[in-house]
């Protein structure tokens, strides 16, 4: 049978290829064991004197280490040549783990330790682009005092600034022009990253980190260039940068198109104009973070008055209603979905003050469509459970500020808001599956620090996911397995049944 040309055939080879080129750009493991496969087939074509030699493979950045910490940067010290690696000829054991690795199938491959230090904390990760902003920013007041004040400012050094004070001294007056692009590059970066500091952590400004990150990857991609102008070796600040941006975005499944290889470098000329963007992000930001704090108090408030009214204190109903004609000048929709599910309970109330205000008309109309849509055993059920449910209160303090993984079904958003609002968690990252999706998928989720438990919907999980059992494990996250829906009030009681003791003892050790 004749099948080399079959278009079929080479469509899907095509595909297949296509698909493994874009997977081992962000999975390390992978792009070793298709190293291993091509060592294998290269061990088909040679003799059998031969020896299979892999060249190893380049990093994006492969001068100089960035090991060195932000406080202690100092001129980079050339490390001493090391020869090139040489890889053994691929075995039969090699060629069975790639298998497994394709088939889900662990039956030859003993899970690895967890590597802690290769997924930094919130905390850490603050603490970080704090020090690479204050360096970014010194360096660019050092370079300018030195271009206007030569004399009194070129031996005032600290650490962050030592490599710039030795080559200032020998090329300030022949560069003058590129050390000015340099300070232009390095404030662009800082001001990038010191926004960036602020909401890292902060799962509400996802769209706001993305654009960030992009910002970012330009900024540190024309302060390489615009170092390389002036010397050979990477700045360590650049290169830090640099790599946090690859460990950030692989964590988050964030691609960024630009800005992250050599052969796409930014121009550091065009630093004001990359300012002027910068600082225009940064001002919405500023205004996304007042307009967010801003609702989330008057949230909270509202909260606090429909309570006090169904405790029987009618004074509070006016008092309620300008909060929520507040709240929609403000910006929030009125189809937002923790206003819309506050307001529920009192819709038919509503309707009879909705010609008061524009603002209430809108809400209401927004709450009449949803009671349209809303599946009566889930998203309506939940409203009611909720109230006065004890377990639930007790579940939020063990979860209060954590992350929580759910493996299982399709992501629907007011289900995700209103577990979220609840156990007052800081994120719900939701895993939905499809039949034979893959569970390897959910390892990068479940293996994030912030994560304290992980809940597994069997109702929807397909049977490969039962191995998510192995990733827990592996990072020492606790299981609970949810045998039916999404209802708060079960969701509470699985997991006092099967983690309390867990989540208590890791509450514990965290104080």
């Amino acid at each position: 049978m004749q099948m080399h040309n079959d278009p079929q055939l080479i469509a899907a080879i095509t595909a297949i290829v296509t698909a493994l080129q874009n997977q081992a750009q962000v999975d390390a493991s992978l792009r070793h064991h298709l190293r291993v496969l091509g060592e294998a087939l290269l061990a088909m074509a040679d003799d059998a004197s031969a020896t299979a030699v892999s060249e190893p493979v380049p990093l994006e950045y492969d001068e100089p280490s960035a090991s060195a910490t932000v406080a202690g940067e100092e001129e980079v010290v050339t490390a001493p040549e090391v020869p090139p690696a040489t890889l053994p000829r691929a075995t039969e054991a090699d060629l069975l783990r790639l298998v497994d690795h394709f088939s889900g199938n662990k039956a030859h491959v003993p899970p690895p330790a967890p590597v802690v230090k290769s997924v930094p904390t919130d905390a850490n990760e603050v603490e970080l682009l704090t020090n690479l902003s204050t360096c970014l920013f010194n360096k660019a007041a050092y370079i300018r005092q030195v271009l206007d004040e030569p004399e009194s400012a070129l031996d005032k050094t600290e650490p962050c600034t030592v490599w710039i004070a030795n080559q200032l001294k020998q090329t300030l007056t022949k560069r003058r022009d590129d050390w000015a692009v340099l300070a232009g590059s390095c404030e662009v970066a800082a001001i990038v990253v010191d926004a960036l500091s602020e909401i890292v952590d902060n799962p509400s400004f996802k769209q706001e980190l993305k654009e960030g990150l992009a910002l970012a990857a330009e900024a540190q991609s024309a302060l390489f260039v615009a170092v390389q102008r002036l010397r050979k070796k990477p700045d360590p600040t650049q290169l830090q940068l640099f790599e946090w941006l690859q460990r950030r975005t692989k964590q988050d499944g964030i691609y960024l198109e630009r800005y992250m290889r050599r052969a796409d470098q930014a121009d550091p000329t065009q630093w004001q104009t990359r300012r002027a963007r910068v600082e225009e992000w940064r001002a919405a930001l500023d205004q996304a973070i007042y307009r967010r704090r801003r609702q989330r108090k008057l949230l909270n408030k509202l909260r606090y008055q429909l309570d006090q009214v169904q405790r029987g204190d009618d004074e509070q109903w006016p008092k309620a209603l300008q909060t929520v004609i507040t709240l929609v000048d403000l910006g929030i929709p009125p189809s937002d979905r923790t206003l819309r599910r506050l307001l529920l309970p009192f819709r038919e109330r509503l309707h009879t003050v909705s010609e008061e205000a524009r603002q209430l008309a809108w809400v209401v109309r927004e709450l009449d469509r949803a009671a349209l849509t809303l599946p009566d055993d889930e998203e309506g059920a939940v409203i009611e459970e909720v109230r006065d449910n004890p377990l639930v209160k007790q579940v939020a303090e063990l979860l209060q500020n954590k992350s929580v993984v759910l493996v299982g079904g399709d992501e629907r958003p007011q289900i995700k808001q209103m577990i979220e609002e609840e156990f007052k968690l800081r994120e719900l990252i939701w895993c939905d599956t499809r039949p034979h999706h893959s569970y390897v998928f959910t390892e990068p989720s479940i293996a994030r620090p912030e994560v304290a438990v992980v809940l597994l919907a069997i109702r929807w999980a397909s049977h490969g996911l039962g191995s998510v059992k192995d990733f827990c494990d592996r990072y020492n996250k606790p299981l609970v397995r949810l045998p039916a829906g999404y209802s708060v009030s079960q969701i509470a009681y699985q997991i006092w049944e099967q983690a309390s003791s867990r989540l208590r003892d890791g509450l514990s050790a965290d104080r």
